[in-house]
């Protein structure tokens, strides 16, 4: 369902300002969290996968542990303590 918004902001008053952030907010929010649900659908505990994140360019890791919004991973030949927590929908399975 698509609607159209033409409305001018700067006449709204703060009340309906407030409502249309709200909705806009929720709605964010459940898309969010539709891609996490659908990125924890194909990820396993053991699964070789990088992160599609400019901080962790060129690195593997493996998922230890998936938990409600986030993968616990280790890095591959990094540091065995260290874990790293990665939210799901970043996370892409190497075949």
């Amino acid at each position: 369902m698509k609607t159209q918004l033409n409305v001018d902001l700067a006449t709204m008053t703060t009340a309906e300002l407030k409502e249309l952030r709200k909705r806009i907010v929720g709605i964010i929010n459940m898309r969010i969290g539709n891609e996490i649900h659908v990125a924890k659908m194909r990820l396993h505990v053991g699964a070789r996968c990088k992160v599609n994140h400019p901080k962790t360019m060129g690195k593997e890791f493996i998922i230890t542990k998936i938990n409600q919004k986030n993968c616990v991973c280790r890095e591959v030949g990094g540091n065995r303590l260290r874990e790293w927590n990665i939210q799901a929908n970043l996370l892409e399975i190497i075949e």
